[in-house]
């Protein structure tokens, strides 16, 4: 029974390193090379024409364009192609650009060829491949951007007490009747124990304590 081939799709401005990815999927016997371009105003004619499976494709092309123009031309063509990017830019801006765009992986052009096959057999398979260098610059970009959480601030023994009586279910004015203040002085407590504690009511307040332990104490 004759195998079917994938077909691919190679867009590279530098003609020595597009001879050398060529290479790399000639090699295999699983792919077909149906197109080699450098630009991507033709790559997106042939996209129409050829319709492969897989694109790989650089980012900064010849003509001054962009392998993101041809990345996006397949959500809009209503195409099954996959896209990986195979480029020499680390840039996180350029990185994040093309994963927005629609690309299921991004490769470095240094990478090894037996890396690249099974980086798109991963994609081909629902994966989503990339460059180890490339997944570090994406860790360290989240890391800067994950806020680092508050502690909350200690609660007083008088907002301790007047919480126990709010997980027992009396009401602010029950409240102030039993600790002998105002209703006003009540509620003022309250909404500093939401910010103390970070919430925004009284579930919320004693979904928080019950976490830290607060009323057991």
């Amino acid at each position: 029974m004759e195998q079917t081939l994938y077909s691919v799709m190679l867009v590279e401005d530098d003609a020595e390193i597009r001879e050398r990815l060529a290479a790399i999927i000639f090699s295999s016997d699983l792919f077909q090379l149906v197109y080699q371009g450098e630009d991507a105003t033709g790559s997106i004619a042939a996209l129409k024409r050829h319709k492969p499976d897989i694109l790989l494709t650089d980012l900064c092309l010849s003509k001054d364009e962009s392998g993101i123009d041809i990345i996006q031309a397949i959500d809009k063509l209503n195409l099954d192609t996959q896209a990986m990017v195979i480029t020499g830019f680390q840039d996180e801006h350029l990185v994040f650009s093309a994963l927005q765009a629609g690309a299921k992986g991004y490769l470095l052009k240094h990478d090894p060829e037996q890396n690249i096959l099974e980086a798109i057999n991963t994609m081909l398979n629902g994966g989503a491949p990339i460059s180890p260098i490339i997944a570090r610059l994406m860790l360290q970009k989240f890391h800067r951007n994950t806020p680092t959480p508050k502690t909350p601030e200690t609660l007083t023994e008088r907002q301790v007490k007047i919480l126990t009586y709010v997980s027992q279910g009396f009401s602010s004015k029950e409240i102030a009747e039993k600790l002998s203040l105002s209703y006003h002085t009540v509620t003022t407590h309250i909404k500093n124990i939401y910010a103390k504690l970070q919430v925004n009511s009284r579930t919320e307040a004693l979904h928080e304590a019950a976490k830290l332990g607060i009323l057991d104490r």
